[in-house]
């Protein structure tokens, strides 16, 4: 044998074997040729003088996510003429109006229940009383039977593709989710306070939320902002990135979320647009939910800290600061500032490590 050329033995080339067919390539001549190329890259790296383990795994681990499963698929789309699905444009608006049908029925269905109740006071008191359940009882099914499509959808297929991706992320990262989640709540808080939109269902929703615990209420808060995020961010940006520039895949599935909650709509668009954003980059659902749970645990911190007695779902900086523009103008540009400055800095080093 010439010097510097290493040869697999037959049991590791059986292991590397073993391995595709574990990733998922399950076509006979797919592994094959597969095959020929992770032994050639592994012998490359053993005459650099690495051992076979761990010339194995740097091969596998040098990868993207699911990148031999995609292949796979790929494969049996070509052979057998089955397509995954992964919702476009046109199907990731037909969730958002499946959304907005379910809303719908479930809101005729509270307002069934609620008919019983003649005295008008006590329909009042009983949607007080009830409110937060209601809301569960109504997210849960909004969101997770548009959900349910989705992954019934995927499963038609013959590949076992998994339906979100929850990739392991630097821990930084979360750090800098965190610190975004705080900043956020300053320069944020003008697009809520000044450009509303459905006021009046929104202010009766926060006086409704005010009669239940606050721990209660920012739990079923992080309940409803992790299933947009599997929707919204999980399934749908993550079929438009397959069809559209990474711009325009952000913004629809942002618009879409914000529809749907559109009492929030301004302050949902643009959390979603930095939701977007972190996922495009990192493609994990991880630091993205983060993101979104992190705004109101900080704004909770915040209102504790500051020693406040009523509800922090009506917190507002703009009357902490009794309204002064010279305190308030700075704390807001500040913000956006610091928020833009830690994007720049998570693009330029995920864009390294990528």
């Amino acid at each position: 044998m010439p010097d510097g050329v290493t040869q697999l033995t037959k049991s590791q080339i059986g292991i590397i074997r073993t391995r595709l067919k574990q990733d998922g390539i399950k076509t006979t001549e797919l592994a094959e040729d597969l095959l020929d190329h992770f032994c050639v890259a592994i012998e490359e790296k053993m005459v650099e003088g690495q051992t076979f383990n761990a010339a194995l795994e740097n091969t596998f681990g040098s990868l993207q996510e699911d990148e031999l499963k995609a292949t796979e698929m790929k494969t049996q789309e070509l052979l057998e003429g089955k397509k995954t699905y992964y919702p476009n444009l046109l199907q990731s608006f037909g969730l958002l109006l499946m959304t907005f049908a379910i809303s719908w029925v479930a809101s005729k269905g509270v307002q069934a229940i609620s008919v019983g109740i003649e005295d008008l006071e006590m329909r009042k008191q009983w949607f007080e009383q009830n409110y937060l359940l209601i809301i569960v009882f109504s997210v849960v099914p909004i969101v997770g039977i548009p959900i349910g499509y989705t992954i019934w959808r995927k499963r038609q297929t013959q590949i076992n593709l998994p339906i979100f991706s929850f990739r392991t992320v630097p821990a930084y990262v979360y750090g800098a989710m965190l610190l975004v989640g705080l900043l956020s709540s300053f320069w944020l808080e003008p697009l809520i306070i000044f450009f509303p939109l459905s006021q009046q269902n929104r202010e009766l929703e926060l006086a409704m939320l005010e009669n239940f615990d606050l721990p209660l209420v920012v739990l079923v808060n992080i309940g409803a902002m992790t299933l947009l995020e599997l929707l919204f961010r999980g399934i749908i940006l993550r079929g438009l990135l397959m069809t559209m520039t990474p711009i325009w895949a952000i913004f629809w599935s942002s618009l879409f979320c914000a529809l749907t909650m559109y009492p929030y709509f301004t302050s949902i668009f643009f959390l979603s647009l930095l939701s977007g954003w972190i996922y495009w980059k990192t493609r994990s659902l991880l630091p993205s939910i983060f993101l979104v749970t992190a705004f109101p645990l900080v704004a909770y911190a915040i209102f504790h800290s500051l020693g406040y007695s009523d509800s922090y779902l009506q917190f507002a900086w703009w009357n902490y600061v009794d309204h002064n523009l010279l305190i308030y103008l700075p704390l807001v540009i500040g913000s956006l500032l610091l928020t833009v400055g830690l994007l720049y800095y998570l693009n330029r080093r995920l864009s390294v490590e990528s």
